[in-house]
């Protein structure tokens, strides 16, 4: 009787696991981790190959859209923070009247603006 209570999820989740790995962004995903483990077996990184075998067997295992959306809203918020950060900041150095550091703090916020659109451009990829 146990037995059969231990097959039949495992018999269920094979059936499920296969079309989890079907989505579109997973296919994606699985297709930007092998493309990583070419570039690494080509150089010889074989370290870097391992670590790469597991990500793309845990996407294989784990990944839904549901949770690349989740995970991409959790980098678009934690860049946004940073963006506030650096807005403080600048505010803190202008009104200290340290121009130099307020010039290389908006170059570095245009740098990370422009990531946030890129989070955001994947977003919405992501949900199309």
């Amino acid at each position: 009787m146990n037995t059969i209570k231990l097959a039949i999820p495992i018999l269920l989740f094979g059936l499920v696991g296969p079309a989890l790995a079907a989505s579109p962004a997973c296919e994606r995903k699985e297709v930007e981790i092998k493309n990583q483990i070419q570039h690494a077996k080509e150089n010889n990184n074989m370290h870097r190959v391992r670590g790469l075998e597991k990500a793309l067997s845990q996407v294989q295992a784990h990944c839904t859209d549901a949770a690349l959306i989740k995970d991409k809203k959790e980098d678009i918020a934690e860049q946004q923070e940073d963006i506030d950060e650096l807005l403080e900041e600048i505010q803190q150095k202008q009104s200290e009247g340290q121009y130099d550091k307020v010039q290389k703090l908006e170059r570095k916020l245009g740098r990370e603006r422009e990531e946030l659109q890129s989070l955001q451009h994947e977003l919405k990829e992501l949900e199309a």
